[in-house]
């Protein structure tokens, strides 16, 4: 596969995710507006939909059945939040990437030139790290909410390493790149 085609299918790759991802914040953010104007039209609608009464959102897991087979509202409520920041943050990460080709083939506005070397883009893959870490801190910090709200009994704490461990290293690579811009401003100064 060719550079422009492996690009041209990155680019169409992150544009639909990045599309899938802020419809959904944009359902979830319904959801969290039914999970207090119609809780039990929401919850028993969650319930009908889902296998054992737990439900999930980029690794956010939460129990939303009382093991009398009754809704449990709070849980819902907490649910969604986590959705919607948990979503947004994904389509914040695949706009970021899309933009980033787009930027290092030239065709944005902001961009300087068809390399990759750009404070933009500095910024960006920073970005990308900055959101990688908050999606499993906002599941590990709504997990504590909910064990002090609801009780241990219904939410599982976990926090998943890789996303903590992917936004490290994407700190770490706009880095490499900030001094790989130091490193061509220089060479520029030379010449």
């Amino acid at each position: 596969m060719s550079s422009k085609n492996f690009n041209m299918l990155a680019k169409t790759i992150s544009k639909f995710f990045e599309i899938v991802f802020f419809v959904s914040s944009i359902l979830m953010v319904i959801s969290a507006v039914l999970s207090f104007a119609r809780p039990h039209l929401l919850a028993s609608f969650l319930l009908a939909n889902i296998d054992n009464g737990t439900i999930a959102t980029n690794g956010f897991q939460i129990m939303i059945e009382a093991p009398n087979g009754e809704p449990i509202l709070g849980a819902v409520r907490i649910f969604t939040f986590a959705g919607i920041f948990t979503m947004l943050c994904m389509a914040m990460i695949f706009r970021n990437i899309y933009l980033i080709i787009k930027t290092c083939e030239g065709r944005t506005w902001f961009s300087k030139g068809k390399t990759p070397f750009q404070k933009d883009v500095v910024r960006m893959v920073r970005e990308i790290g900055i959101f990688s870490i908050m999606i499993p801190m906002t599941g590990l910090v709504l997990s504590l909410i909910a064990r002090i709200s609801l009780g241990s009994d219904f939410c599982e704490t976990s926090v998943q390493i890789v996303g903590i461990a992917m936004g490290i290293a994407m700190i770490c690579f706009s880095r490499i790149f900030a001094y790989g811009i130091k490193l061509e401003e220089e060479v520029e100064g030379l010449i």
